[in-house]
């Protein structure tokens, strides 16, 4: 009996000791009572079990296996002590072979006394280890508590911010979610702004309803082979809109992937880079244009960056040298960089011109004209411009663009024009007068586009160059009352864009002399009217006028009174009856007076003899003087 005692202590207490507390109730609760309800009556009564015995295993039970547990052992032990009497009644129990004695009783006593001792001192102990684990519990419970507010305190922030990312993501991006097969589950509000779809129209339908047929089936490969292997993927697409528009995005496309690894959906982040796609569209559009002008109009291009000392050279640069190469940087391998390939009498001018742009840092436009040596060593004739680049700022940079023209057949051809001009120059230089090209302002300014001064002695003093630079030199030498009449003039034919004709005086040297301006209009090329004219001078011609003019006056004024006299006298003697004597006196008055009329009519033609031999235009009259009649008709 106590081999078994010493059994059901050490197995329980092994399962303590593995941690198998539940189970180690259970059993020491039922080993007990089987131990005391069994083995006492098999035991022949020895040790046959009493209310005490009883007892101690029912609060046993209870402690060991709660409420439960001891109500259960409780009714276990009525229904075995009903049984085992009913066996004792019908005498199936084995007689007692052992006569109880006062040590078996004081045995059959103690254990179960010693049992609810130990079960005593097991349960204050128990109870101090378990208000010891419960204050580590509530401790336990309490971090936990503070440790779950924390975390619930550290998720509601999480989720403020992942909400926060979420607006910031559907403020600023174009989002859709799609399934596995490309179906719509999701799209925000821009994405439906974007492609002009609502909600609704987009949500269950496939990402192909947006395909805007622009891409080739190899550009998706990409794509395609990112989604079978559930990686990130991004790229830009064209789409197609509801209106049929179309517009660009750039796609971020993220898988998001289950616990088993396998992807269940994907999202798209897209940014609307239309304008950008525009813009550089734009630009290509640009360059193209701008390769054909430079293909088309004889231009070749250069750039120049002072910093590395590099020239870009497009294709045209070298055509109009005879070298075939592609527009690049280009190395001066050869040592025929454009200062060696210069013509030796434009080096020196032309590289002092290029280096001051350089130095002083200008927007200004560089501008220069030379000649460089063409391949079969001809010489062509450039014309070189460039401005200084700006960067984003709007600061110059050390970068110059710039181009050079082949205007040789336009040298060639101002230097015909140069030869006619001065052929034209050598004529009229011959010509008395001053001839001119002129276009007029609408203030009455002319700009004179050509001046010849002839070969008058009474002309201007300012330089032909002058005249051309500001045409109002002219009036320089114009008497000051005349000078009103150039603008009046002027404005009048500006006007009427009808010929010019008029007389003006000009003072040189202290003397008047009287010139005539004429000029015709004509439209040119660009529809500008210009005026081709020419100056005389008609000093002597109106001297010889104004000695008319004199003549006549003379004629009607002071031949008037001799002739007046005589007319008087004649009327007289006419109408009178006069005597021998009265006639003889009105004859003596009579005398005097032709006398006088004579006189002046050799002054008169003495005066006029004078100035027909003063005058320049050395005309011989008296050939054209009808001598066989008068310009006075007879009077009947």
């Amino acid at each position: 009996m106590i081999g078994v005692m010493f059994f059901i202590a050490a197995f329980n207490l092994s399962l303590n000791y593995f941690r198998r507390s539940r189970e180690a109730s259970w059993s020491f609760t039922i080993m007990l009572w089987l131990y005391i309800t069994i083995h006492c009556y098999t035991a022949g009564g020895i040790f046959a079990p009493g209310i005490l015995s009883q007892t101690s295993v029912i609060l046993t039970a209870g402690f060991l296996l709660g409420r439960r547990g001891g109500l259960a052992i409780g009714l276990s032990t009525i229904v075995a002590d009903f049984g085992l009497a009913y066996l004792e009644i019908k005498g199936l129990l084995p007689i007692a072979a052992v006569e109880h004695d006062p040590i078996s009783r004081w045995f059959s006593a103690i254990i179960p006394f010693g049992t609810i001792l130990v079960l005593q001192y097991y349960a204050v102990n128990h109870m101090r280890n378990s208000l010891i684990s419960l204050q580590k519990e509530i401790i336990r419970r309490k971090d936990a508590e503070i440790i779950k507010d924390k975390t619930v305190y550290d998720l509601g922030g999480r989720e403020k911010e992942l909400k926060d990312y979420k607006y910031a993501l559907d403020i600023s991006s174009i989002v859709s979610i799609t399934d596995v097969d490309g179906h719509f589950t999701f799209v925000n509000e821009n994405f439906c702004k974007i492609s002009k779809y609502g909600a609704a129209e987009l949500l269950g339908q496939s990402h192909s309803l947006l395909w805007s047929g622009e891409h080739p089936a190899e550009y998706f490969e990409g794509l395609v082979s990112a989604m079978q292997e559930g990686k990130s993927y991004r790229g830009e697409f064209c789409n197609k809109a509801k209106d049929g528009s179309f517009y660009w995005v750039d796609t971020t496309i993220v898988p998001f992937l289950n616990e088993e690894g396998k992807v269940y959906q994907y999202m798209s982040i897209n940014r609307d880079i239309t304008r950008k796609k525009n813009a550089l569209e734009q630009i290509r559009a640009s360059e193209e244009r701008y390769k054909a002008i430079i293909a088309v109009s004889n231009t070749g291009a250069w750039e120049y960056n002072v910093d590395t000392n590099q020239v870009w050279y497009s294709a045209q640069y070298f055509a109009m040298l005879g070298i075939e190469k592609p527009d690049g940087v280009w190395e001066d391998t050869e040592g025929k960089s454009w200062v060696d390939r210069l013509h030796p009498d434009d080096r020196e001018r032309a590289v002092e011109i290029f280096d001051k742009f350089l130095l002083e840092g200008t927007t200004e436009l560089y501008e220069s004209f030379f000649r460089m040596r063409h391949k079969n060593g001809d010489w062509v004739w450039i014309w070189s411009r460039a401005r200084r680049l700006h960067d984003k700022d709007g600061n110059i940079t050390n970068i110059s663009l710039g181009t050079h023209t082949d205007i040789s057949e336009r040298v060639k051809a101002e230097e015909k024009i140069m030869e006619s001009e001065r052929l034209i120059k050598k004529i009229t230089s011959q010509v008395p007068g001053n001839t001119y090209m002129f276009e007029i302002e609408e203030s009455g300014k002319p700009n004179i586009l050509f001046v010849n001064r002839g070969n008058e002695d009474f002309n201007y003093t300012t330089s032909l160059e002058d005249i051309s630079r500001d045409g109002n030199k002219v009036l320089e030498v114009w008497h000051e009352s005349d000078r009103a009449l150039l603008h009046e003039k002027m404005k009048e034919a500006y006007q009427s864009e009808a010929p010019i004709s008029f007389q003006y005086r000009i003072v040189v040297n202290d003397r008047i002399r009287w010139r005539w301006l004429q000029a015709v209009p004509e439209k040119n090329e660009q529809g500008k009217v210009v005026w081709y004219g020419a100056t005389r001078d008609i000093t002597t011609l109106v001297d010889y006028i104004a000695s008319s003019e004199q003549i006549l006056f003379d004629i009607s004024h002071v031949l008037r009174r001799p002739i007046s006299s005589m007319l008087g006298i004649t009327s007289i003697i006419n109408e009178g009856d006069l005597d021998h004597e009265e006639l003889l006196y009105f004859a003596r008055q009579l005398h005097p007076v032709a006398k006088e009329l004579d006189k002046f009519m050799i002054e008169l033609n003495r005066v006029y003899e004078q100035k027909r031999q003063i005058n320049s235009l050395n005309i011989d009259f008296s050939s054209l003087v009808d001598k066989r009649n008068s310009l006075f008709k007879q009077v009947e």
